[in-house]
């Protein structure tokens, strides 16, 4: 499963997870429901692969990973309205993370060529309420590069964006040296240009969230696939230059982790938190196929910013749950089925 959340072997298979349209043929599934009684409201159907979400000039924008069946990544940016995803010019095959920063929409994203894949980061600006006029790639990755996961602008105006572990070389817990940046998320300034290395030794950070005002955001990281016991999952509060060890460290028994970072939250193998986003001071997270991998559905879950006890928002979904976002004081949630949920918690 950690393998299909990689943002390279879904460009290559077009697929986050395996039985994604599981809303199968007899009809619409059942909604989600939140325990605490909020209303869970669909807000968008038809889409793929919901994994990101930005929100600006008054409207939704969708990142997508593609669909299971398509033989050639199909994903893209979509702009949500009227309980549908409309694909927008221009879009990368395959989309990871969106932000919303002064006026402009930012992509982590990668397209096939003809001489392999190619990832960039966007900026696309000029927004006229359905169209966007200039679509610039502000930072191509270097080759060999395996991805972009999720982005975000933290306080200082820089942009963060977590590097994805690819798989493309069978390089599940194996050495950084094998793809530039592996293991690493990075800081560029708001062109694109100034990169630098923010953290180190995570095998997958997936997506991220920044409190308001603080530089160190909260990171979704997917632990060790191959050749470990009950190896965990994490939520990771970074800061620069902190070093969590992997692959030497997995934070399983035994490995040897003295001297790395600390992991703000460990999570039973195969939770698979993915999706990151903050209301107020709580931190709230989509987890892949629930805890303990029950599934078949995801959940939202809820903790403080400061740690603790995890407690689920949303349950009942006939799918694996990705993406996540926030707007104002809801939450947006993407399901494999291709459906987007709203809830206000």
């Amino acid at each position: 499963m950690r393998a299909k959340a990689s943002a390279l072997a879904v460009m290559a298979t077009a697929v986050l997870g395996a039985g994604a349209t599981a809303a199968g043929a007899a009809g619409p599934p059942p909604p989600p429901k939140a325990p605490g009684g909020q209303t869970v409201t669909q807000i968008a159907s038809g889409l793929k692969t919901p994994t990101s979400f930005a929100f600006g000039a008054g409207k939704v924008f969708e990142g997508d990973g593609g669909s299971e069946s398509s033989k050639v990544p199909n994903g893209g940016v979509y702009l949500l309205s009227g309980g549908k995803g409309v694909k927008l010019a221009g879009s990368p095959q395959f989309v990871s993370g969106l932000a919303w920063h002064k006026n402009a929409l930012y992509i982590a994203g990668g397209t096939i060529t003809k001489r392999g894949p190619v990832w960039q980061l966007q900026r696309w600006s000029g927004f006229n309420g359905t169209t966007f006029a200039k679509r610039t790639a502000i930072y191509t990755a270097p080759k060999g590069f395996d991805g972009f996961n999720g982005i975000a602008f933290g306080p200082d105006g820089r942009l963060y964006v977590g590097v994805d572990l690819g798989l493309t070389d069978g390089n599940d817990h194996g050495p950084a040296g094998k793809t530039p940046y592996l293991y690493e998320i990075l800081s560029l300034k708001a062109n694109g240009s100034g990169l630098k290395v923010f953290a180190t030794g995570m095998r997958q950070p997936w997506q991220m969230a920044f409190a308001k005002g603080s530089g160190a955001p909260y990171v979704s990281d997917l632990g060790q696939d191959k050749d470990a016991k009950n190896p965990p999952d994490f939520v990771l509060r970074v800061h620069q230059g902190d070093n969590y060890g992997f692959p030497k460290c997995n934070w399983t028994t035994g490995s040897p982790c003295a001297g790395y970072t600390k992991p703000f939250k460990m999570f039973a193998p195969h939770t698979d938190i993915m999706g990151m986003a903050i209301i107020g001071k709580r931190l709230y997270m989509t987890s892949f196929e629930g805890p303990g991998a029950k599934g078949p559905g995801g959940e939202v879950l809820s903790m403080s910013l400061k740690g603790g006890a995890v407690k689920p928002l949303v349950t009942g979904f006939v799918a694996p749950t990705v993406g996540l976002g926030t707007d104002g004081h809801s939450l947006y949630i993407g399901e494999l089925t291709g459906q987007v949920f709203k809830v206000t918690p």
